[in-house]
């Protein structure tokens, strides 16, 4: 009998110190961060140039503000290569002390000097898509772009192989934005063994790029493009197809623009390294809040990319990455 009663004892005491622990961690995992003010967001563009892939970062930054109950407020400059404007706007929100920025960054160095300010003033940043030359920046979250550059410039390699055309031509977007950069290297790296004849920028907009390629075409040994980013990838797909040369020139482009994989689907783009741009934006605002509470963050955060083909775009696994709900 007295065993019984302390077995019984044992087992209320501990129920007790269960619910202790429960409602202790319950509340502390839930409590929300309160701010004054909204973090701030700077992208590389707004409104301009609509770009698919900016749209669904804001989709997953939307998704973390409400579930983290904070305000946040987006900015930037009209278009991508507008840099000064990107750095004034930037100094702009420096100037209203806010308690953290998130820094989408249209150049690798020139943004620096904005981001020390940023740190001599306290006042912590992030940097997502496309890096700066500096340590300061409390964490990146982005794709690995070197890795994403050699998956495009392996499947490049493969193609070529299969076409009586050798030559390889790279369309990027913006000369000194870490994330052109970067892709090209991996690119080039994958490629090293085969003829690159050069690189060529459009400074993100689809009809520099549909005109650069209108004078690749002109050099019948071209047989590969490899495009950088959505916009260049849209501008050198629309060229392919008007002059209907899919089948001399193989294109290998970035992202999965509702266009973009409608010229996957007809064959005028062979593949697109697709990214995460919505974990992108979420595991910002995330990273972000577990910040502002104290708590230790990663300083990269690696949102991955994938190689997709016709042959596997409508593959289930792929569906929610490819036709997110929001860009249908």
């Amino acid at each position: 009998m007295k065993n019984w009663y302390l077995f019984l004892l044992s087992l209320v005491a501990a129920f007790i110190l269960f619910m202790i622990l429960s409602f202790f961690y319950n509340h502390t995992s839930s409590e929300e961060l309160e701010l004054s003010e909204p973090i701030q967001i700077v992208f590389k563009s707004i409104k301009g140039q609509p770009m698919d892939f900016w749209e669904v970062v804001e989709q997953g930054i939307d998704e973390a503000a409400k579930e983290f109950g904070v305000q946040v407020n987006i900015s930037g400059p009209r278009y991508e290569r507008e840099i000064n404007r990107q750095i004034n706007i930037l100094n702009a929100v420096i100037d209203e002390n806010p308690p953290l920025i998130i820094l989408a960054a249209n150049d690798f160095k020139r943004l620096v000097a904005s981001v020390e300010r940023a740190d001599s003033m306290g006042i912590p940043v992030i940097t997502i898509d496309s890096g700066i030359e500096s340590d300061i920046p409390v964490s990146f979250i982005a794709t690995d772009n070197i890795d994403a550059g050699n998956k495009a410039g392996r499947e490049m390699k493969r193609l070529i192989a299969l076409n009586e055309n050798k030559i390889i031509a790279i369309v990027s977007h913006i000369k000194e934005t870490s994330s052109a950069i970067n892709r090209e290297a991996g690119v080039r790296e994958a490629l090293s063994s085969e003829d690159i004849i050069g690189t060529w920028f459009c400074d993100v907009e689809t009809e520099k790029a549909y005109a650069i390629t209108l004078e690749l075409l002109k050099n019948r040994e071209i047989g590969g493009i490899v495009a950088l980013n959505e916009v260049a990838t849209l501008g050198v797909a629309k060229a392919i197809d008007e002059q209907q040369a899919s089948d001399r020139v193989f294109v290998v482009g970035f992202d999965n623009a509702v266009r973009e994989l409608a010229y996957l689907e007809e064959g005028i783009i062979k593949a697109t390294v697709v990214q995460r741009p919505y974990n992108m934006g979420y595991l910002s605002i995330k990273t972000a809040v577990e910040y502002l509470k104290g708590e230790k963050v990663e300083t990269f955060l690696d949102t991955d990319s994938i190689l997709i083909t016709k042959d596997n775009m409508f593959k289930r696994e792929y569906q929610e990455l490819l036709f997110p709900v929001g860009n249908q």
